[in-house]
C-alpha cells in the first residue's frame, strides 16, 4: 500500500491472476495444523478490551499533507479507531467541510514486530461501499533492502468497496526497477466475521482465510533473486478510502460517487501472533 502500488499490481498480476486462484484455492489445511514438529508460542494477543487501544503497542499514523493513496486522508482522531464493545472499528468518514474523506489507521511500527511466525485477525465488515479500503497487513520493521518495494510487503487482506471477497497480495523487487506481486483472492461471509492471517517461515509465506490456505509465496524463480522477507515486520491496521477524483490519484477500489451512507467500518474482534520456536 504504498504509492501507486496498486496500479502496479494491476500491471503485474492481471494476467496471472486467474492461474493463480485456481492453483491456491485447491489447496485446503488449517492455520493451526504444525507441519515437521514446528511448535509455537503466542507472545502477543489484543482483545481491543477497555475503551482506547493499548499505546503500548499502537500508535495512529500521523495526519498527511500529501502522501500515497492509502494515507493521503489519515487523520489522528480517535473515533477513527475506537475501541468500543471490544472491538477495534476502524472508520473512514466524509468531511463535508472540505468535501474529503478522513480515514484512520494504526501501526505497531518501533513496538511490536516479528520475524516467524502466525498471525490471526478476526474482523467484520459493518458498513462498506464504492471507494471503501480497509486492510490488515505487514511492513519491515528492520529493512533488508532499503525503500519500498525492495523492503516487501505483505498484504493479510485488503477488501475493495462491496466485495464478497478480499485480496491476498505480496510485494518485492527482483533489484532491476522490476516490481513482482504475488496475489490470489478468497472469499468471504460478508456479514459475519472472518478471520484472516499469515504463517512466515524462512523462504515462505503462507496466506489463510477461515483457516484455510490460500497461497503460498516462495522464495523460488524470480522471487528468489532478491527476498526481503527474513526480518521483522510490524503490523498496519487501516480503513482507507478514495475522493472524488481531487487528487488526481489512483484509488485501486475507484472513486468516491456518493457519500450516503459513510462512514465505512471495519470491526476487529481480535489479533493475536504467534512466535515461531526454533
Amino acid at each position: 500500500m504504498k504509492v501507486n502500488y496498486k496500479l502496479q499490481f494491476v500491471k503485474v498480476c492481471f494476467g496471472a491472476f486467474f492461474f493463480l486462484l485456481v492453483v491456491s484455492c485447491s489447496v485446503n489445511r488449517n492455520i493451526n495444523d504444525g507441519e515437521n514438529g514446528t511448535h509455537y508460542n503466542l507472545v502477543f494477543e489484543d482483545q481491543f478490551n477497555g475503551d482506547a487501544y493499548n499505546t503500548k503497542y499502537w500508535t495512529s499514523l500521523p495526519t498527511q499533507t500529501s502522501g500515497a493513496a492509502w494515507n493521503r486522508y489519515v487523520v489522528k482522531d480517535p473515533t477513527l479507531a475506537e475501541v468500543k464493545n471490544e472491538n477495534l472499528h476502524m472508520r473512514a468518514r466524509w468531511n463535508t467541510k472540505t468535501d474529503l474523506p478522513e480515514t484512520g489507521a494504526i501501526r505497531s511500527q518501533d513496538k511490536f514486530s516479528f520475524k516467524y511466525g502466525k498471525i490471526e485477525i478476526r474482523a467484520k465488515f459493518n458498513s462498506a461501499g464504492q471507494g471503501g479500503w480497509p486492510a490488515i497487513w505487514l511492513m519491515p520493521q528492520n529493512e533488508i533492502y532499503k525503500g519500498w518495494p525492495n523492503g516487501g510487503e505483505i498484504d493479510i487482506m485488503e477488501r475493495l468497496n462491496n466485495d464478497g471477497f478480499v485480496h491476498q497480495v505480496v510485494h518485492q523487487t527482483d533489484g532491476e526497477a522490476k516490481k513482482n506481486s504475488f496475489a490470489t483472492t478468497a472469499a468471504i461471509n460478508v456479514d459475519a466475521y472472518n478471520t484472516y492471517g499469515i504463517i512466515k517461515l524462512p523462504n515462505r509465506i503462507e496466506f489463510y482465510v477461515n483457516d484455510i490456505l490460500t497461497m503460498v509465496h516462495e522464495s523460488k524463480g524470480e522471487f528468489e533473486k532478491r527476498w526481503p522477507f527474513e526480518t521483522d515486520f510490524y503490523i498496519i491496521l487501516n480503513h482507507a478510502l478514495a475522493d472524488k477524483g481531487q487528487s488526481g490519484i489512483y484509488y485501486w477500489p475507484g472513486k468516491v460517487t456518493s457519500t450516503e451512507n459513510l462512514p465505512y467500518e471495519m470491526a476487529i474482534d481480535y489479533l493475536k501472533v504467534w512466535e515461531l520456536v526454533e
